[in-house]
């Protein structure tokens, strides 16, 4: 059996939870979902996470669980499980820890994978619940920070998974895990240490006939060094020494890169000069996802690429090859020569 597994998540930033307590899920109607008309014995399964808020019958409401917390401590919340579905659901409820994929996109880790970080801080009073169609039920959760928890951002999910039977293109069954949930973003009290660096910057130049239109292809990877989640943007430029045939790339935001977490990246460039050494400088411009952590300076990396105008040099290896052959020619006639004037001397000489 093939797992596959489909994930939808909630994703913004919000201010720091109310606390609740409640013992149990407690089941409730749910409101209406918006999702429009459904065909007469069509079955429909919809359902969304999130955390509690000031109107219960609205999930989006509070669009995330953002806490500010010590080492050691304790959060209770709640979050709500709404079935829009017109069929009973059963929902697995945990935690997870979040990372930026190979796109540097916000992703979490697979359902059958423990969390390590974030994810594993998170307690509920039971992981499996059934839901009948059309009813909600409120779930509260514990978030207990442990004692040795590093300072900074921890960021994970708390998740709603159902699983269902589907079939595969090539007609195999596989199972659906299907996910919806709310993003988690636990900040511990400690000194914070911002850091996005550029590593692995590498350049390739490809030569054209014509040495003004050179191919130039750039790769590196921005990682984050420091304790905080962090974006802002990035410039590429190209260059000959002293700034000459200068190209640059518009800035490009930056995906939101996780602690400990980074992202890779490249840029291309066309009609670049052969002027020996291509010069490439990635600029950072860095922006904290909270304000209270303060301005960052930028951040810049340069490398060194040759850059050789191989039609030139191939033109000059040629002429001298050609050269050469022109040399060595005539020194091997002037040989001929030298022997042909012995051979007539010695002929006289014998006569």
């Amino acid at each position: 059996m093939i797992l596959a597994t489909a994930v939808a998540v909630v994703f913004s930033y919000s201010s720091t939870a109310s606390w609740a307590q409640q013992p149990q899920p407690k089941e409730t109607k749910a409101p209406k979902s918006n999702g429009g008309e459904v065909a007469p014995g069509a079955i429909v399964n919809s359902w969304a996470l999130a955390p509690s808020g000031d109107d219960p019958t609205k999930p989006g409401s509070r669009t995330d669980l953002s806490y500010d917390a010590t080492a050691g401590g304790t959060i209770q919340d709640n979050v709500i499980l709404f079935n829009y579905s017109n069929v009973s659901l059963t929902f697995r409820i945990y935690g997870t820890d979040a990372f930026n994929n190979a796109d540097g996109a916000f992703d979490l880790l697979a359902g059958e994978k423990k969390p390590t970080d974030v994810g594993s801080w998170v307690t509920l009073p039971q992981e499996n619940i059934t839901l009948l169609p059309g009813t909600q039920a409120t779930i509260p959760i514990v978030v207990k920070v442990p004692l040795g928890a590093r300072p900074g951002d921890h960021v994970g999910a708390v998740l709603a998974s159902s699983q269902a039977q589907g079939t595969s293109p090539d007609n195999k069954i596989v199972t659906l895990d299907r996910r919806t949930g709310t993003r988690l973003y636990v900040r511990v009290a400690g000194p914070l240490k911002p850091e996005l660096i550029v590593t692995k910057l590498k350049t390739t130049y490809k030569p054209s006939l014509n040495p003004l239109d050179g191919e130039v292809k750039v790769t590196y990877r921005v990682e984050n060094r420091g304790n905080v989640r962090l974006g802002g943007s990035q410039q590429v430029s190209i260059a000959a020494p002293f700034g000459l045939a200068k190209k640059t790339k518009k800035a490009v935001k930056l995906p939101e890169v996780l602690p400990g977490q980074g992202v890779n990246l490249n840029a291309s460039f066309d009609g670049v000069m052969a002027s020996g050494i291509a010069i490439t400088n990635v600029r950072l411009e860095v922006k904290p996802a909270a304000k209270d952590v303060g301005v960052v300076p930028s951040n810049r990396s340069r490398t060194l690429t040759a850059a050789l105008p191989f039609t030139a040099v191939a033109v000059l290896l040629a002429s001298w090859l050609l050269l050469r052959a022109r040399r060595s020619y005539r020194g091997h006639q002037g040989d001929k020569d030298d022997q042909g004037d012995q051979t007539r001397v010695a002929m006289l000489g014998n006569a």
